[in-house]
Parts: C-alpha cells; structure tokens; sequence
C-alpha cells in the first residue's frame, strides 16, 4: 500500500455546513427509513399477504427470513463493490434493485415469488448501508459526524412511523387482497423519488483518493468550497491508497484492524439482536403476560418509535459533545437497566415508553463508533461484513429469547438483558484502549 500527501481531506473537514449538506443528508439519509419501511411494513400487512397467498404460518414466516438472507448477501457483495467502483455507482445501484425487489412483491403470486423478490429487495437494502454509511461518513465535517450518524440512525424510527401509518390507511381503506400489495408498491415509489434526487449527488473525494484519483477529488472539493464561498484551507496529511483485490482487503480488516473489527462487530450484534429480541418477545411473551390484548401492540411499536426517535437525537448531540466513549457507555448501560424495567415496574406502558427512549437511542451513538474508525480504502468492505454479523445476530436472537420465554416470561427479558451487556463490555474495553473520535479526522482516527 502506497501513501500520497494531500490537502483535500482538511479541506473536506473544514467546510461549513451549507445547503448541499443538507440535501447531500435528505438523498442518502432515506435508506434508513426505508430500511424501517421494509421491516415493519412486512409485519403489518403479512397477515393478508398470507392469506391472499394462500401461505402456510411458516411460509409467512420465510417471506420475512428472504429479506434478512437478501440483506446479508447484498451487505457482502455491494460492500466490496462500494469499495472497489465507488460510493455513488453502488448506492444508485442498489436504490434501483430495491425499487424492483419490493415493487415487484406488489405482484407476487405465490410463496416462491415472493420470497425470490423479497431477498432482491433485502440485497438492495443490504448495499445501500454499506456504501451509504461510507459516502456520509466521508463527506459530512469531522465536528458533524456524530450528530449526523445519529441523526439518520434515530431517523430509522420515521420510517417505522410511516410503515404503521400506512399499513393501517391501506388496510383500512382497500380490501386485505389489495391493501398489502399497494404498500410495496408505495415502497417502490419511494425508492424511485429518490433516486432522481440522487443522480447529482458527487462522488465521495476520500474514497477517489483512495484510488489514486487526485484530480476529480481536487474537482469536487474545490466545486463546494465555491459553492460555500470559503477559501482552501490547506494542510496535508498521508492517504493510503489501496490496490488490492477484496481478499487484500479482508487480510487488511482482519489483521491491522481486528480488534477494532471486533468492538465494531459487538456493536453491530448489540443493536439488531436486542431490536429483533424485543420484536419478538413483546407479542409472543411480554404482551400476553401484561395481560396486554393483540389489538394494543401496534400502538405500543407506534409509541416505541416516537421516543426511539427523540432519544435518538438526544444521543447524536451527546456524541458529539460527551464523546463517543462516554455516551455509548452510558447509554448501553441504561438501555440494560431499562430492559429490567420491563419486568420490575408496575405500569408496562411506562416501562416499555422507558426503554424506547433509551433503547432504541443506542445506533445514534453504535453506529458511528463502529464505523468511523475505519479508513476510506476498505471502509465499505469492513460496514458489509459488520451488516452481515449484526444480521445473522438478529436472525438468531429471536428463537433463542422465545425460546428462553417459554420457561417464563423473565427468563426471556434476562435473556435481552445478557444481549446489552455485550455492549456495554465492548465500550468499557473500547473506553480503556480504543481511540476517541470526537471531531477527529478520519484519517487521525484510522
């Protein structure tokens, strides 16, 4: 691996915030609400999906599976291709293949057309977070990247908001064989929209250098510096620039990087096994055992998302300001403590309102500890594989804690409350050894 000196990545950081940054967030930030969209969306309209299909309870079950296995392929491919070809070539590509997969589902006919569309949608959803994180984390100013991480992390939320919202306009208005075929179809429009907006979204200039591409990095740059009307500021610091094949990059990650891959990787598992644990305990276990009726669950998911969202921004502005360290610690350790709360409190609308501000907070701050620390080079490859991990956790958590459940309902929240606990030891250790990256640089921090 070669290095070049440059003054474009100071550059980048020391831009103001300015309308393209705004509109640079709104087109790449709406992959996590469509994430969301995806997620819930599934949940709310799979009951007349089945029975319009004619789908039996575990062929249900495997069209919600087909869109995690789509996920962690598109995670492992378009990682790589991210990496290798650039952040906007993938993201544009994988919006396209989303928009197809989840349009497309509007019009399945059975079990195996379906579930062949839902694993095409999760791929393009898959991809999408690997180069969209790269893109934001690159571009967005060194003393904005935790705010702006956060921010998009509890934006997740919105789009729980709107798939619930949705699913019951629709059924409500259009008969069961309808109703869940025009909400993917709104899916797929959105995508669409959205990748119109796309189109004049540059090419992150950190990833061009890490290709050796100096001049169109230098272009960019200096296109926004205009645009903001501020001056270059110069100040140079090494890049490497990475020409190898994607097992060079796996050996870089592996090696080099291993321990920070591992703190990242128990970030990644913490936040997709306590989401998708949670998910499954509250109508299997939890609801029943608070004597809480079927009908009141989609309102308490309504309720969970809203205060995900406010406690979501609440930590993006603390990473900021407290660091990372600090934060995520503290936040890991009250999301474990909250989980208790869902079985020592009285009143399980408090608790459970309790744990969602907290809980469902936690990505604002994970997300951007586990993914900046990382350089541009392989950044991409390094987020795939992360995505892959965090999803197969959360593809397992949920037998596992239902299972757990069934011995009673607590051993199933202890079961959750062991999940956090990974969390929380990753920070203490990353508290001791690892690197604050608080308005650092990314190339300080990698």
């Amino acid at each position: 691996m070669r290095f070049i000196e440059t003054d474009i990545t100071c550059r980048l950081d020391s831009l103001p915030w300015s309308r393209f940054h705004t509109k640079f967030l709104i087109a790449l930030g709406v992959a996590w609400i469509l994430d969301a969209f995806e997620v819930v969306i599934v949940g709310n309209v799979l009951g007349g999906m089945t029975e319009s299909l004619s789908l039996s309870p575990l062929e249900g079950s495997l069209v919600i599976s087909g869109f995690l296995v789509g996920a962690i392929l598109g995670s492992f491919l378009f990682g790589h291709l991210a990496d290798q070809y650039g952040r906007k070539r993938v993201f544009m590509l994988t919006l396209l293949l989303y928009s197809l997969g989840t349009s497309l589902t509007g019009f399945a006919w059975d079990f195996y057309s379906a579930f062949v569309l839902r694993v095409i949608a999760g791929a393009g959803i898959g991809g999408e977070f690997a180069a969209i994180h790269s893109a934001i984390d690159e571009f967005v100013p060194a003393r904005h990247r935790g705010k702006v991480d956060g921010f998009l992390s509890a934006s997740w939320n919105v789009g729980s908001v709107l798939a619930s919202l949705t699913a019951l306009l629709l059924l409500k208005n259009l008969p069961p064989e309808l109703g869940w075929r025009f909400a993917f179809f709104l899916g797929g429009v959105i995508a669409l929209l959205t990748l119109w907006v796309r189109k004049n979204v540059p090419e992150s200039p950190r990833w061009l250098l890490s290709r050796g591409r100096h001049d169109l990095a230098e272009e960019i740059v200096g296109r926004l510096e205009r645009f903001s009307g501020v001056e270059p500021e110069h100040g140079s610091c090494p890049i490497p620039v990475f020409e190898g094949s994607i097992w060079d990059a796996f050996r870089l990650i592996f090696s080099r990087y291993r321990w920070r891959f591992l703190f990242s990787s128990a970030l990644s598992l913490t936040i997709l096994t306590t989401y998708y644990g949670l998910v499954s305990l509250l109508p299997i276990s939890l609801a029943p055992a608070m004597g809480i009726s079927s009908e009141d669950i989609p309102n308490l998911f309504l309720m969970g998302s809203v205060g995900g969202f406010f406690g979501g921004v609440v930590v993006a502005i603390f990473a900021d300001l407290l660091g990372r360290k600090a934060t995520g610690l503290g936040i890991a350790m009250l999301s474990a403590l909250s989980t208790l709360a869902l079985i020592y409190l009285d009143n399980f609308y408090v608790a459970f309102a309790l744990y969602s501000f907290i809980a469902f907070s936690f990505a604002s701050v994970a997300y951007v500890s586990a993914m900046e620390i990382f350089p541009s080079s392989v950044r991409a490859t390094a987020i795939g594989l992360l995505s892959i991990v965090g999803r197969l956790g959360g593809v397992l958590a949920p037998p596992l804690l239902v299972s757990l459940s069934q011995l009673g309902y607590v051993y199933g929240v202890y079961g959750l409350f062991g999940f956090w606990m990974l969390g929380v030891l990753a920070y203490i250790l990353w508290g001791v050894y690892g690197v604050e990256a608080k308005g650092k640089p990314i190339e300080e921090i990698t």
